[in-house]
Protein backbone atom coordinates (compact mmCIF):
# COMPACT_ATOMS: atom_id res chain seq x y z
CA UNK A 1 0.00 0.00 0.00
CA UNK A 2 1.27 3.48 -0.88
CA UNK A 3 1.96 5.73 2.11
CA UNK A 4 0.26 9.06 1.27
CA UNK A 5 0.87 12.18 3.36
CA UNK A 6 -0.76 15.59 2.98
CA UNK A 7 1.64 18.49 3.60
CA UNK A 8 -0.14 21.82 4.04
CA UNK A 9 1.82 25.05 3.66
CA UNK A 10 5.34 25.67 2.46
CA UNK A 11 6.87 25.22 5.91
CA UNK A 12 5.55 21.72 6.47
CA UNK A 13 6.25 20.72 2.88
CA UNK A 14 9.86 21.85 2.71
CA UNK A 15 10.75 20.61 6.21
CA UNK A 16 9.62 17.12 5.16
CA UNK A 17 11.08 17.30 1.66
CA UNK A 18 14.42 18.68 2.84
CA UNK A 19 14.91 15.59 4.99
CA UNK A 20 14.17 13.28 2.05
CA UNK A 21 16.49 15.31 -0.20
CA UNK A 22 19.30 15.01 2.35
CA UNK A 23 18.77 11.25 2.67
CA UNK A 24 18.68 10.52 -1.08
CA UNK A 25 21.60 8.43 -2.31
CA UNK A 26 20.53 6.93 -5.66
CA UNK A 27 18.57 9.71 -7.35
CA UNK A 28 17.27 13.20 -6.72
CA UNK A 29 15.00 14.73 -9.36
CA UNK A 30 13.44 18.17 -8.81
CA UNK A 31 11.03 19.86 -11.22
CA UNK A 32 9.16 23.16 -10.97
CA UNK A 33 7.68 25.81 -13.21
CA UNK A 34 9.08 28.58 -10.99
CA UNK A 35 12.42 28.20 -9.21
CA UNK A 36 13.82 31.55 -8.04
CA UNK A 37 16.96 32.50 -6.14
CA UNK A 38 15.17 34.16 -3.23
CA UNK A 39 14.66 33.28 0.43
CA UNK A 40 12.36 30.37 -0.50
CA UNK A 41 14.19 29.01 -3.55
CA UNK A 42 17.80 29.44 -2.43
CA UNK A 43 17.62 26.80 0.37
CA UNK A 44 16.15 24.34 -2.13
CA UNK A 45 19.00 25.06 -4.53
CA UNK A 46 21.53 24.66 -1.72
CA UNK A 47 19.99 21.34 -0.66
CA UNK A 48 20.23 20.03 -4.24
CA UNK A 49 23.84 21.19 -4.51
CA UNK A 50 24.73 19.49 -1.20
CA UNK A 51 22.85 16.25 -1.88
CA UNK A 52 24.81 13.02 -1.89
CA UNK A 53 22.57 11.38 -4.50
CA UNK A 54 24.52 9.81 -7.35
CA UNK A 55 22.08 11.13 -9.97
CA UNK A 56 20.99 14.73 -9.38
CA UNK A 57 18.88 16.49 -12.00
CA UNK A 58 16.75 19.64 -12.06
CA UNK A 59 14.07 20.76 -14.52
CA UNK A 60 12.92 24.38 -14.50
CA UNK A 61 10.44 25.71 -16.98
CA UNK A 62 11.67 28.55 -19.20
CA UNK A 63 8.88 30.64 -17.66
CA UNK A 64 11.31 31.50 -14.84
CA UNK A 65 13.69 33.11 -17.30
CA UNK A 66 11.00 35.69 -18.06
CA UNK A 67 8.85 35.97 -14.92
CA UNK A 68 10.44 36.66 -11.53
CA UNK A 69 8.44 37.40 -8.39
CA UNK A 70 5.26 37.19 -10.48
CA UNK A 71 6.49 40.04 -12.73
CA UNK A 72 7.46 39.98 -16.40
CA UNK A 73 11.15 40.90 -16.34
CA UNK A 74 11.12 42.45 -19.83
CA UNK A 75 8.44 45.02 -18.99
CA UNK A 76 9.68 48.63 -18.90
CA UNK A 77 9.00 49.01 -15.20
CA UNK A 78 10.80 45.78 -14.38
CA UNK A 79 13.84 46.76 -16.41
CA UNK A 80 14.21 49.84 -14.20
CA UNK A 81 13.62 47.99 -10.91
CA UNK A 82 17.01 47.24 -9.29
CA UNK A 83 15.50 44.85 -6.75
CA UNK A 84 13.89 42.72 -9.42
CA UNK A 85 17.04 42.77 -11.57
CA UNK A 86 19.07 41.63 -8.55
CA UNK A 87 16.68 38.73 -7.94
CA UNK A 88 16.92 37.70 -11.59
CA UNK A 89 20.74 37.66 -11.28
CA UNK A 90 20.51 35.67 -8.04
CA UNK A 91 18.22 33.16 -9.74
CA UNK A 92 20.66 32.59 -12.60
CA UNK A 93 23.53 32.34 -10.14
CA UNK A 94 21.65 29.70 -8.14
CA UNK A 95 21.05 27.62 -11.26
CA UNK A 96 24.74 27.89 -12.13
CA UNK A 97 25.67 26.95 -8.58
CA UNK A 98 23.65 23.74 -8.75
CA UNK A 99 25.29 22.88 -12.06
CA UNK A 100 28.76 23.65 -10.68
CA UNK A 101 28.04 21.30 -7.76
CA UNK A 102 27.39 18.44 -10.19
CA UNK A 103 23.62 18.58 -10.70
CA UNK A 104 22.38 18.57 -14.28
CA UNK A 105 20.09 21.56 -14.81
CA UNK A 106 17.83 21.89 -17.83
CA UNK A 107 15.14 24.40 -18.84
CA UNK A 108 11.95 23.08 -20.40
CA UNK A 109 10.15 24.50 -23.43
CA UNK A 110 12.05 27.62 -24.59
CA UNK A 111 9.54 30.30 -25.56
CA UNK A 112 10.89 30.82 -29.10
CA UNK A 113 11.09 34.00 -31.19
CA UNK A 114 8.54 36.65 -30.21
CA UNK A 115 7.34 34.32 -27.42
CA UNK A 116 5.16 32.35 -29.81
CA UNK A 117 5.58 29.18 -27.71
CA UNK A 118 4.63 30.98 -24.49
CA UNK A 119 1.44 28.99 -23.70
CA UNK A 120 3.26 25.64 -24.08
CA UNK A 121 4.54 25.52 -20.50
CA UNK A 122 5.64 22.58 -18.44
CA UNK A 123 3.48 23.16 -15.37
CA UNK A 124 4.56 20.11 -13.34
CA UNK A 125 5.87 20.24 -9.78
CA UNK A 126 7.72 17.10 -8.71
CA UNK A 127 10.41 15.79 -6.41
CA UNK A 128 11.71 12.23 -6.55
CA UNK A 129 14.20 11.27 -3.82
CA UNK A 130 15.02 7.58 -4.08
CA UNK A 131 11.74 5.75 -3.25
CA UNK A 132 9.83 8.89 -2.16
CA UNK A 133 8.03 11.38 -4.41
CA UNK A 134 6.16 14.65 -3.99
CA UNK A 135 3.58 16.18 -6.32
CA UNK A 136 1.17 19.07 -6.08
CA UNK A 137 1.07 22.80 -6.76
CA UNK A 138 4.08 24.36 -5.03
CA UNK A 139 6.81 26.23 -6.86
CA UNK A 140 10.03 27.46 -5.25
CA UNK A 141 9.79 31.21 -4.76
CA UNK A 142 8.90 33.67 -2.03
CA UNK A 143 5.50 34.58 -3.40
CA UNK A 144 4.58 30.95 -4.08
CA UNK A 145 5.65 29.91 -0.58
CA UNK A 146 3.55 32.77 0.84
CA UNK A 147 0.43 31.56 -0.96
CA UNK A 148 -1.63 28.86 0.74
CA UNK A 149 -0.88 25.56 -1.00
CA UNK A 150 -0.14 21.90 -0.37
CA UNK A 151 1.79 18.91 -1.67
CA UNK A 152 1.27 15.15 -1.46
CA UNK A 153 4.13 12.91 -0.33
CA UNK A 154 4.10 9.37 -1.76
CA UNK A 155 6.35 6.74 -0.21
CA UNK A 156 6.36 3.74 -2.52
CA UNK A 157 9.07 2.38 -4.83
CA UNK A 158 6.65 1.67 -7.69
CA UNK A 159 5.09 5.13 -7.61
CA UNK A 160 8.50 6.79 -7.33
CA UNK A 161 9.78 4.77 -10.31
CA UNK A 162 6.81 5.84 -12.45
CA UNK A 163 7.28 9.49 -11.56
CA UNK A 164 11.03 9.23 -12.06
CA UNK A 165 10.36 7.81 -15.53
CA UNK A 166 8.13 10.79 -16.29
CA UNK A 167 10.90 13.17 -15.20
CA UNK A 168 13.49 11.34 -17.27
CA UNK A 169 11.32 11.51 -20.39
CA UNK A 170 10.89 15.26 -19.95
CA UNK A 171 14.59 15.69 -19.22
CA UNK A 172 15.33 13.93 -22.51
CA UNK A 173 13.02 16.36 -24.31
CA UNK A 174 10.33 13.78 -25.03
CA UNK A 175 7.41 14.22 -22.58
CA UNK A 176 4.76 11.55 -22.92
CA UNK A 177 1.23 11.02 -21.64
CA UNK A 178 0.55 8.03 -19.41
CA UNK A 179 -1.75 6.68 -16.72
CA UNK A 180 -1.15 4.16 -14.00
CA UNK A 181 -3.25 2.67 -11.20
CA UNK A 182 -1.57 1.72 -7.94
CA UNK A 183 -4.17 0.45 -5.50
CA UNK A 184 -6.48 3.34 -4.59
CA UNK A 185 -4.28 5.89 -6.40
CA UNK A 186 -4.30 6.80 -10.09
CA UNK A 187 -1.44 8.82 -11.54
CA UNK A 188 -1.97 10.92 -14.69
CA UNK A 189 0.72 12.61 -16.76
CA UNK A 190 -0.32 14.99 -19.55
CA UNK A 191 1.97 16.00 -22.40
CA UNK A 192 0.31 19.28 -23.37
CA UNK A 193 -0.79 17.95 -26.75
CA UNK A 194 -3.28 15.21 -25.95
CA UNK A 195 -4.70 16.73 -22.77
CA UNK A 196 -8.33 16.35 -23.83
CA UNK A 197 -7.79 12.59 -23.58
CA UNK A 198 -5.57 12.97 -20.52
CA UNK A 199 -8.26 14.77 -18.55
CA UNK A 200 -10.90 12.18 -19.46
CA UNK A 201 -10.76 10.41 -16.05
CA UNK A 202 -11.40 13.73 -14.30
CA UNK A 203 -14.29 14.62 -16.61
CA UNK A 204 -15.71 11.12 -16.12
CA UNK A 205 -15.69 11.62 -12.35
CA UNK A 206 -17.55 14.93 -12.70
CA UNK A 207 -20.11 13.35 -15.02
CA UNK A 208 -20.62 10.43 -12.61
CA UNK A 209 -20.96 12.58 -9.47
CA UNK A 210 -24.09 11.77 -7.47
CA UNK A 211 -24.27 14.29 -4.64
CA UNK A 212 -21.58 16.93 -4.34
CA UNK A 213 -18.42 18.36 -5.89
CA UNK A 214 -16.10 20.84 -4.21
CA UNK A 215 -13.43 22.54 -6.31
CA UNK A 216 -10.63 24.67 -4.91
CA UNK A 217 -8.66 26.58 -7.54
CA UNK A 218 -7.52 30.15 -8.14
CA UNK A 219 -8.01 29.91 -11.91
CA UNK A 220 -10.90 27.54 -12.63
CA UNK A 221 -12.38 28.12 -16.13
CA UNK A 222 -14.15 26.38 -18.97
CA UNK A 223 -14.37 23.58 -20.04
CA UNK A 224 -14.32 22.39 -16.42
CA UNK A 225 -17.00 24.90 -15.42
CA UNK A 226 -19.12 23.55 -18.28
CA UNK A 227 -18.82 20.01 -16.93
CA UNK A 228 -19.62 21.25 -13.43
CA UNK A 229 -22.69 23.07 -14.78
CA UNK A 230 -23.93 19.80 -16.29
CA UNK A 231 -23.52 18.17 -12.88
CA UNK A 232 -25.43 21.01 -11.21
CA UNK A 233 -28.30 20.57 -13.64
CA UNK A 234 -28.50 16.92 -12.54
CA UNK A 235 -28.94 18.06 -8.95
CA UNK A 236 -25.31 17.74 -7.79
CA UNK A 237 -24.35 20.42 -5.24
CA UNK A 238 -21.35 22.23 -6.74
CA UNK A 239 -19.24 24.41 -4.45
CA UNK A 240 -16.28 26.51 -5.57
CA UNK A 241 -13.60 27.96 -3.30
CA UNK A 242 -11.38 30.64 -4.84
CA UNK A 243 -9.34 33.64 -3.66
CA UNK A 244 -10.84 37.11 -3.72
CA UNK A 245 -7.30 38.56 -3.63
CA UNK A 246 -6.50 36.77 -6.89
CA UNK A 247 -3.28 37.67 -8.71
CA UNK A 248 -5.34 37.24 -11.92
CA UNK A 249 -8.52 39.23 -11.14
CA UNK A 250 -9.87 38.90 -14.69
CA UNK A 251 -9.97 35.11 -14.27
CA UNK A 252 -11.73 35.52 -10.91
CA UNK A 253 -14.36 37.83 -12.40
CA UNK A 254 -15.05 35.49 -15.32
CA UNK A 255 -15.35 32.53 -12.93
CA UNK A 256 -17.80 34.28 -10.64
CA UNK A 257 -19.96 35.34 -13.58
CA UNK A 258 -20.02 31.76 -14.91
CA UNK A 259 -20.72 30.36 -11.43
CA UNK A 260 -23.68 32.69 -10.93
CA UNK A 261 -25.19 31.59 -14.25
CA UNK A 262 -24.74 27.92 -13.33
CA UNK A 263 -26.01 28.23 -9.77
CA UNK A 264 -22.82 27.15 -7.99
CA UNK A 265 -22.15 28.03 -4.40
CA UNK A 266 -19.04 30.25 -4.34
CA UNK A 267 -16.92 30.91 -1.25
CA UNK A 268 -14.17 33.50 -1.58
CA UNK A 269 -11.00 33.40 0.49
CA UNK A 270 -9.77 36.85 1.58
CA UNK A 271 -6.11 36.06 0.82
CA UNK A 272 -4.44 34.64 -2.28
CA UNK A 273 -4.58 30.85 -2.38
CA UNK A 274 -2.81 28.56 -4.84
CA UNK A 275 -4.67 25.46 -3.66
CA UNK A 276 -5.96 23.21 -6.44
CA UNK A 277 -8.06 20.16 -5.74
CA UNK A 278 -11.40 18.60 -6.60
CA UNK A 279 -13.34 16.43 -4.14
CA UNK A 280 -16.15 14.37 -5.63
CA UNK A 281 -18.78 12.67 -3.44
CA UNK A 282 -16.17 12.43 -0.65
CA UNK A 283 -14.86 9.39 -2.54
CA UNK A 284 -12.33 10.74 -5.08
CA UNK A 285 -9.79 13.52 -4.54
CA UNK A 286 -8.08 15.02 -7.59
CA UNK A 287 -4.81 16.83 -6.82
CA UNK A 288 -1.70 17.90 -8.68
CA UNK A 289 -0.40 20.75 -10.78
CA UNK A 290 -3.51 21.48 -12.87
CA UNK A 291 -5.60 24.57 -12.15
CA UNK A 292 -8.58 23.02 -14.01
CA UNK A 293 -8.48 25.80 -16.60
CA UNK A 294 -8.46 26.15 -20.38
CA UNK A 295 -4.68 26.69 -20.46
CA UNK A 296 -4.11 23.44 -18.62
CA UNK A 297 -6.38 21.55 -20.98
CA UNK A 298 -5.07 23.10 -24.18
CA UNK A 299 -1.31 23.27 -23.89
CA UNK A 300 0.35 22.70 -20.50
CA UNK A 301 2.18 19.59 -19.34
CA UNK A 302 0.63 18.50 -16.05
CA UNK A 303 0.97 15.85 -13.37
CA UNK A 304 -2.04 14.76 -11.31
CA UNK A 305 -3.24 12.09 -8.93
CA UNK A 306 -6.73 10.78 -8.24
CA UNK A 307 -6.90 9.31 -4.75
CA UNK A 308 -9.65 7.14 -3.34
CA UNK A 309 -7.81 6.72 -0.04
CA UNK A 310 -10.25 7.38 2.85
CA UNK A 311 -7.53 8.52 5.25
CA UNK A 312 -6.12 11.07 2.80
CA UNK A 313 -9.60 12.37 1.95
CA UNK A 314 -10.45 12.73 5.64
CA UNK A 315 -7.18 14.59 6.21
CA UNK A 316 -7.93 16.87 3.25
CA UNK A 317 -11.37 17.67 4.64
CA UNK A 318 -9.98 18.38 8.11
CA UNK A 319 -6.83 20.33 7.25
CA UNK A 320 -7.73 22.12 4.00
CA UNK A 321 -11.45 22.14 3.32
CA UNK A 322 -12.77 22.93 6.81
CA UNK A 323 -10.29 25.78 7.47
CA UNK A 324 -10.93 27.23 4.00
CA UNK A 325 -14.67 27.30 4.55
CA UNK A 326 -14.18 28.83 8.00
CA UNK A 327 -11.98 31.60 6.57
CA UNK A 328 -14.07 32.26 3.45
CA UNK A 329 -16.56 35.06 3.04
CA UNK A 330 -20.24 34.06 3.14
CA UNK A 331 -21.71 32.95 -0.16
CA UNK A 332 -22.74 35.96 -2.24
CA UNK A 333 -20.76 38.42 -0.12
CA UNK A 334 -18.87 39.82 -3.11
CA UNK A 335 -19.67 39.88 -6.82
CA UNK A 336 -17.90 41.50 -9.76
CA UNK A 337 -19.79 44.02 -11.82
CA UNK A 338 -21.68 42.67 -14.82
CA UNK A 339 -19.24 44.50 -17.08
CA UNK A 340 -16.19 42.99 -15.34
CA UNK A 341 -17.64 39.49 -15.63
CA UNK A 342 -18.43 39.97 -19.31
CA UNK A 343 -15.03 41.44 -20.14
CA UNK A 344 -13.25 38.70 -18.21
CA UNK A 345 -15.16 35.95 -19.99
CA UNK A 346 -14.57 37.50 -23.41
CA UNK A 347 -10.85 37.93 -22.72
CA UNK A 348 -10.50 34.29 -21.67
CA UNK A 349 -12.29 33.08 -24.80
CA UNK A 350 -9.92 35.09 -26.98
CA UNK A 351 -6.94 33.82 -24.98
CA UNK A 352 -8.17 30.25 -25.45
CA UNK A 353 -7.83 30.61 -29.21
CA UNK A 354 -4.24 31.77 -28.86
CA UNK A 355 -3.37 29.02 -26.39
CA UNK A 356 -4.82 26.28 -28.58
CA UNK A 357 -2.68 27.55 -31.42
CA UNK A 358 0.44 26.76 -29.38
CA UNK A 359 -0.56 23.16 -28.66
CA UNK A 360 1.79 21.81 -31.31
CA UNK A 361 4.71 24.07 -30.46
CA UNK A 362 7.97 22.12 -30.16
CA UNK A 363 8.67 20.77 -26.68
CA UNK A 364 12.06 20.04 -25.25
CA UNK A 365 14.66 20.67 -22.57
CA UNK A 366 17.91 22.58 -23.01
CA UNK A 367 20.98 22.50 -20.79
CA UNK A 368 21.52 25.52 -18.56
CA UNK A 369 24.85 27.07 -19.52
CA UNK A 370 24.90 30.07 -17.21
Amino acid sequence: MIDLELLVGAGDFWARAADDVARARRRLYVQAMTFEGDAAGAPVGAAIAASGAADRRVLIDSYTRHVINDRFVHAPGALLDPTLRAEARATRAMWSGMAAAGARVRLTNPVGPLFWRWPARNHKKLIVADHVAYLGGMNFSDHNFAWHDFMIRLEDAGAADLLAGDFEATFAGAPRPWRATLGDLRLLSLDGRSNAQGFAPVMDLIDAARAQITVISPYLTFPFTNALARAARRGVAVRLIAPLANNKPMVRDALLAAAERAGFEVRLLPEMSHLKAMLIDDEALVVGSSNFDFVSLAAEEELMAIAAAPALIADFRRRILAPALAAALPAGAWRPSAAAGFVGGLALRLADRLVRGARWAPRGAVEWRG
